[in-house]
């Protein structure tokens, strides 16, 4: 994933591979716990390949939402900011994707 990721940023060096590494370990934390609301003990579960595309595009944004502060638009002599709705820097379109499974609360 780390390598697809760098790609699709057009990073070409190693020196972000940690922050890289870290937003991906979050994009998958963030997609286990919403597939499965109602489980506590996340270290039993593995995150199936089908969504590692996912993870790769919620790293993404993670990534380039960082120190934007959710910024959508910016005018300049009329003033006009639009803010994008994110939750932890995903898209709401992004979680959308993402259906949780059905279970009894633990």
């Amino acid at each position: 994933m780390l390598s697809n990721l760098k790609l699709l940023l057009g990073i070409t060096t190693t020196e972000q591979d940690n922050l890289l590494n870290l937003l991906i370990s979050i994009s998958k934390d963030l997609a286990l716990r919403t597939l499965n609301p109602f489980v506590e003990d996340f270290e039993q579960i593995v995150l199936p390949t089908k969504y590692d595309y996912w993870v790769t595009l919620a790293s993404k944004e993670m990534y380039q939402n960082m120190g934007n502060e959710n910024v959508r638009s910016y005018s300049e002599n009329g003033l006009s900011i639009s803010y994008t709705d994110l939750t932890s820097g995903i898209s709401k379109d992004l979680l959308s994707q993402l259906i949780s499974k059905v279970g009894i609360p633990q």
